[in-house]
């Protein structure tokens, strides 16, 4: 009799973890391949909203940037939906399946805008290496600045927004490695205004991440891997909770991405930092 609970019980536990395993694993496979994947060049357009103008700012900053020793990398996309999630659970994962930014550096940014059935959801969103210049206070002092044209349904309005929020991100970026300014830079004033009250928000930038990592530790103990934000794994398939999360960290390299005239973007394996701002 003993033998036979025992196998019950064994078998019971296995199939426990199988449903497990599907209850966690499927719908965050079902998420990563809902994402779309790197484009070749440094936009990504599947509303067709952008002029050329707007390309070509973009495409031109990036090939500079590739030249550049420190490499960083700055993508601008629209897409139709966030399928459901909030922009701030989207794009860092759409930012880790890109790689952007040099992976030693880990100085990529996003700029996302989003349709989301008129929403129009807008996120800046900002590599470890980036933090310390683009704060999530300077991130959102450059969204509040475009917010009406980033909102309006006027074409013409939004590839304004998304040029000043492009400008205003690479004038930072340049200023930070000390390279030379280009004519879209924005000047000092404005620069200075971008960056008043950026450090209001210090403490709590150094506390709510304490307390993320806190509850992380507790909840799904110290396992390998990263956590994303707002519970979303990245890494492996998780194993059930007692053994912890396993899986690799999301910061690998990317081989993806081949561009017009041995130019173009692909992702250097870049980590997203989990700052930014949205609106």
């Amino acid at each position: 009799m003993e033998i036979l609970v025992n196998k019950m019980k064994k078998r019971f536990w296995s199939l426990f973890s199988l449903l497990l395993l599907a209850v966690f694993w499927l719908p965050l496979t079902g998420h990563a391949e809902s994402l779309p994947d790197a484009p070749s060049h440094f936009y990504y357009d599947q509303l067709g909203i952008m002029s050329n103008q707007t390309k070509d700012l973009i495409e031109n900053k990036g090939l500079v940037y590739k030249g550049k020793p420190e490499k960083p990398q700055v993508v601008v996309a629209t897409i139709e939906s966030t399928g459901g999630d909030d922009i701030d659970s989207y794009a860092p994962d759409l930012f880790e399946k890109w790689k952007i930014g040099n992976a030693d550096e880990d100085n990529g940014i996003l700029i996302l805008y989003a349709l989301n059935d008129g929403n129009r959801n807008v996120r800046i969103e900002v590599g470890y290496g980036l933090e310390g210049v683009i704060t999530d206070s300077v991130s959102n002092n450059i969204l509040q600045y475009s917010k009406d044209n980033l909102k309006s349904d006027d074409p013409e309005k939004i590839n304004q927004g998304l040029q000043r929020v492009f400008n205003s991100v690479t004038t930072l970026i340049d200023q930070n490695y000390e390279y030379p300014a280009d004519e879209q830079a924005l000047d000092q004033e404005e620069v200075n205004d971008l960056q008043n009250d950026s450090d209001s928000g210090g403490l709590s930038e150094i506390i709510v991440p304490i307390i993320f990592l806190v509850l992380a530790l507790v909840f799904f103990g110290g396992g390998g891997g990263r956590g994303g934000r707002n519970g979303r794994y990245r890494g492996g398939p998780p194993t059930m909770w007692w053994g912890g999360f396993g899986g690799g960290s999301s910061g690998g390299g990317f081989g993806g991405g081949g561009g017009f005239g041995g130019g173009g973007f692909s992702g250097g394996g870049g980590s997203s930092g989990g700052g930014g701002s949205s609106i």
